[in-house]
């Protein structure tokens, strides 16, 4: 009897063992197996100008709310270009200025002008008149003549000059109001120094210390979004097929979480480093995301977990 218990527990081990060998090799070829972090929506805190750190208001780890300041800065490099702008913007009012003025003396000779030009040509008429009847000089008529061309090149050029004055205040009026909405966004986008949180979440990483410089488009913080969802890496070619609403399960330490497919790439993907195997080629999987299902606690950001 105890030759049969030896007999049965070696072979039930001996089975075991196969199964066993038979999941590892190939198990991932018949039903989903793969591993994937918990990620949120990622998002940074960054400047637009070069700036000086005076102020980090989060730690790491810290929750914060969509608009929330998390960090004072100072640029020298947007204080220039403020300086810069409010010039402009004052040289360009002294021209419009200067503009308005010169068409208001133009509008109010530009009636006398062409009242003059009238009166010349009128008289230039009547003079002809009389010279063809021989009761004028020659020289009388051309200097009626002379005297009615002045006129009307004086009122053609208050004419021209109008026109001009017209569409150089219309152009400068446009450049004046751009540039004025130009140093408004300006001052909005800086905030006086204020930098806000894009989305509601987590901050993942404090880069940038008090004090420090950093150039424009470096990031300060780095956030993660309230949002939790799995990015999973499987393997392609497999007797499986995965279709997006189909459910999973997520394995995260002792427990296993429910999940659904809600998206599959169409590109295969390389490893995180993390996922990587030492001393092989770089190896890339096919990328699906997974939503955890209502009412489910996600594991914390950048948790390892196995799907199946």
């Amino acid at each position: 009897m105890r030759r049969v218990a030896i007999k049965w527990t070696y072979l039930l081990a001996l089975i075991g063992f196969a199964v066993w060998m038979f999941d590892v090799f190939f198990g991932g070829s018949i039903y989903l197996r793969g591993e994937g972090l918990v990620l949120g929506q990622p998002a940074v805190v960054a400047a637009e100008y070069n700036v000086t750190v005076r102020n980090v208001l989060v730690k790491e780890g810290e929750r914060v709310a969509a608009g929330q300041v998390l960090v004072q800065i100072s640029s020298q490099q947007l204080a220039e270009a403020r300086a810069r702008l409010s010039a402009e913007a004052a040289a360009r009012a002294a021209r419009l200025a200067d503009l308005e003025i010169r068409k208001e003396v133009v509008n109010a000779t530009l009636a006398a002008a062409e009242d003059r030009e009238a009166v010349a040509a009128e008289t230039k008429n009547q003079l002809n008149e009389s010279y063809k009847k021989g009761l004028l000089s020659a020289l009388s008529r051309t200097a009626a003549a002379d005297q009615a061309y002045q006129g009307q090149k004086d009122a053609e050029a208050l004419r021209a000059e109008k026109r001009a004055l017209t569409e150089q205040l219309k152009l400068l009026t446009v450049a004046t109001e751009q540039a004025d909405l130009a140093l408004s966004d300006l001052l909005d986008a800086f905030d006086q120094g204020r930098l806000r949180a894009p989305t509601a979440g987590t901050v993942s990483a404090v880069i940038a210390n008090r004090g420090a410089v950093m150039r424009a488009g470096d990031s300060l913080l780095e956030l993660v979004g309230d949002h939790r969802f799995v990015i999973a890496w499987v393997p392609v070619g497999r007797l499986y097929s995965l279709e997006i609403g189909q459910r999973v399960s997520i394995g995260a330490g002792a427990g296993a979480l429910p999940g659904t497919i809600s998206r599959i790439g169409a590109v295969a993907s390389a490893l995180p480093r993390e996922f990587q195997k030492a001393f092989t080629p770089t190896e890339r999987l096919l990328l699906i995301w997974i939503e955890f299902d209502t009412g489910v606690t996600p594991p914390p950001y950048f948790t390892k977990v196995k799907i199946y």
